[in-house]
């Protein structure tokens, strides 16, 4: 009878647990079928935390998938649930707990999720050890015990971990241990101590006791239709035979010659040893010698706004060297009455007289349409590109010397023509640590230019004759820029810039005339002041003409508008702006009370060529209106008559 309580008893303890396992079973499937029926998009995603947070929310949502869908699902959040386990424990968080509530609007189609997150205890490092250094010599172990990346009595981090261990290997790499690496079963080992809340970090290191040593390095070159020289990557290789074995070195060599144009690829593949030497094999593609390709571009002269288009030959083997062969036929535009021809012709050779010396010659001829002369001009700009060092303040400097002979033909002097001889020597020091060409969201770029002009002519005019005229002028100008990025992606940046210059002349005589339009100054514009036109705005007679006196700047504030979006709307931006500045004649005419100010919106869209914008502009302070409307409001009426422009670029205004 006992016996039979006893079954009875198990018998409903087992339908007891069934049902229990059945009625959670439905609920936990209640909800995906549901979700399942239907599509639901994703409205908020918020965070809740019970006890302290660490991280903003934007961080975290930077590691869901969520916040970069707009379909909601379950595999997703269960998904992103492992995703912030995953980012709290690579950042010392072991204990993490993440919990989740759902709220669904089916009037709406849309679900809202609360990730509701318990980070306990931070786990600190106690001690980092490295295993495997038993022969390293006493240079490079101290070279190591430099390495301060990660220590004791910091936070756990993953990253920093990696980035450490990849310290060290480098180190090793780049001083003869070419072998030098992580084992394979138990390459880092964390211990945890969970009373304390510490961990031990272990790196053990295999292939470090022996030192190698550069060997001979042969270069095979795929398909050499072109007879290729081997000596010509060959003088790139940055080590010797006999060195001690470096990755950075060989890292550098494959760099190198990457760079040689009619190069495509070089690849460094390690060959037999001989002994602690080791022979290498240069592995080498070719590109095509020669491209013809057609173009499209914008550019700013005097101010003005063009689009060009043209077609560009380019040699990549010229006079068989490591040197250039470039031509381009170019149109550009910017109306009827304003536009501009040119054929050029550009030699670029590499390593002139020393590594880290380019030269660059260019030799063109063209035609200049604009609205108070025309002119043909034959031109030769030749340019030295000492590049100094990455980790120096000046990077570059530039020496060029720039010649023209003009032809020009005036519609506002008497003769009507006139040649002119104009040749400027200026040098310019450069430093840029910006992080994009086209479209920068971070770092500074600087440079600044002295130069003068008339020195050549002056030598060679009683050759061209006395009806050659030339100007003779000092030029200093300096043009500063600054980006800083405001969230993450870089979808919010703001630039600001800076410029000043001034030109001074000096000397008299029959054939010397003042400084001409193209080596002045001007204001107004798509790139300026851009509540003006082009060449709209300056305290000067003939605003046409430009200035030898230049201050201007800018603020910006740009913003991807729909930075999670794809396909088109994905590349839209915009922008809003404050412009400040003016021209003068002289720096002696220069008066605080006479910066123009010029405010307004953009929209940005990106293409390959870099972003096209299209500018409003509204001149908030304009020195030169009469008294009583300079200011933006004093005469609201004519707002959009005369204190208005719209301005269209190829390209960030700066």
């Amino acid at each position: 009878m006992r016996r039979d309580k006893k079954y009875i008893t198990y018998c409903g303890n087992r339908l007891i647990r069934k049902t229990i396992i059945l009625f959670v079973f439905l609920i936990s499937i209640y909800p995906q079928s549901t979700y399942t029926q239907e599509i639901l998009e994703v409205d908020e995603i918020e965070f809740s935390f019970t006890g302290k947070q660490t991280f903003e929310e934007s961080q975290l949502k930077d590691a869901i998938a969520l916040s970069k869908s707009s379909v909601f699902t379950l595999k997703l959040v269960e998904g992103d649930i492992q995703k912030l386990k995953k980012f709290y424990f690579d950042n010392g968080f072991f204990d993490i707990t993440v919990d989740t509530t759902i709220r669904v609007d089916r009037e709406d189609s849309e679900a809202s999720i609360i990730f509701k997150i318990t980070e306990n205890k931070r786990y600190i490092v106690d001690s980092v050890s490295v295993n495997g250094l038993e022969n390293i010599p006493p240079e490079t172990l101290s070279k190591i015990r430099k390495i301060k990346t990660i220590k004791r009595g910091d936070n756990y981090s993953k990253v920093f971990i990696l980035q450490y261990g990849n310290e060290i290997l480098d180190t090793l790499q780049n001083n003869g241990f070419m072998n030098a690496r992580y084992t394979l079963d138990s390459g880092t080992v964390i211990s945890r101590n969970k009373q304390e809340n510490t961990v031990k970090v272990t790196l053990n290191l295999a292939g470090a006791d022996t030192l190698y040593y550069f060997g001979n390095t042969k270069i095979n070159i795929k398909d050499n239709e072109y007879g290729v020289r081997t000596e010509l990557p060959a003088e790139e290789i940055s080590y010797k035979e006999g060195e001690i074995y470096s990755k950075a070195k060989k890292l550098e060599s494959e760099r190198n010659m990457s760079k040689i144009p009619i190069i495509s690829s070089a690849k460094l593949n390690q060959q037999e040893y001989n002994g602690s030497k080791v022979n290498f094999s240069a592995d080498i593609t070719l590109n095509k010698k020669n491209e013809l390709t057609p173009f499209i571009k914008g550019s700013n002269f005097e101010n003005r706004f063009y689009l060009g288009a043209g077609i560009r030959y380019l040699n990549k083997y010229f006079l068989s060297g490591n040197r250039t062969l470039m031509l381009e036929l170019e149109e550009d535009f910017n109306s009827t009455d304003i536009n501009r021809t040119e054929f050029s012709a550009t030699v670029t050779q590499p390593h002139f007289l020393r590594r880290n010396i380019t030269l660059t010659d260019k030799v063109s001829v063209g035609f200049n349409n604009v609205e108070n002369y025309k002119n043909y001009f034959i031109a030769n700009l030749t340019t030295l590109n000492y590049f100094i060092a990455p980790h120096t303040f000046y990077n570059n400097v530039y020496l060029d010397l720039n010649e023209e002979l003009i032809w020009i033909k005036y519609d506002t002097i008497a003769t009507g023509r006139q040649t002119q001889f104009n040749s400027i020597l200026s040098i310019t020091f450069e430093h840029d640590n910006t992080n994009n060409l086209l479209a920068p969201s971070t770092g500074f770029y600087h440079s600044i230019m002295a130069g003068n002009a008339g020195l050549i002519p002056r030598l060679v005019t009683g050759l061209l004759g006395r009806s050659v005229f030339y100007s003779q002028f000092f030029k200093v100008y300096t043009l500063n820029k600054f980006y800083f990025s405001l969230a993450k992606k870089d979808n919010t940046v703001l630039a600001t810039n800076f410029k000043i210059g001034d030109i001074i002349e000096y000397g008299a005589g029959e054939n010397i005339i003042p400084v001409q339009p193209p080596y002045k100054f001007f204001s107004g514009g798509s790139s300026s002041l851009r509540g003006w036109n082009a060449k709209g705005n300056g305290i000067l007679d003939n605003k046409i003409d430009g200035g030898t006196f230049l201050l201007e700047g800018s603020i910006e504030l740009r913003q991807k508008l729909f930075p999670n979006a794809e396909g088109f709307t994905s590349a839209l931006g915009a922008a809003l702006f404050l412009d400040y500045g003016n021209v003068w004649e002289t720096h002696r005419d220069f008066r605080f009370s006479q910066i123009a100010m010029a405010v307004g919106f953009g929209i940005r869209y990106d293409l390959f060529i870099g972003p096209i914008r299209f500018d409003f502009g509204f001149r908030l302070y304009d020195p030169s209106a009469p008294e009583g409307e300079q200011w933006l409001f004093d005469n609201p009426g004519r707002i959009f008559k005369d204190k208005f422009a719209v301005q269209f670029g190829i390209g960030q205004a700066f």
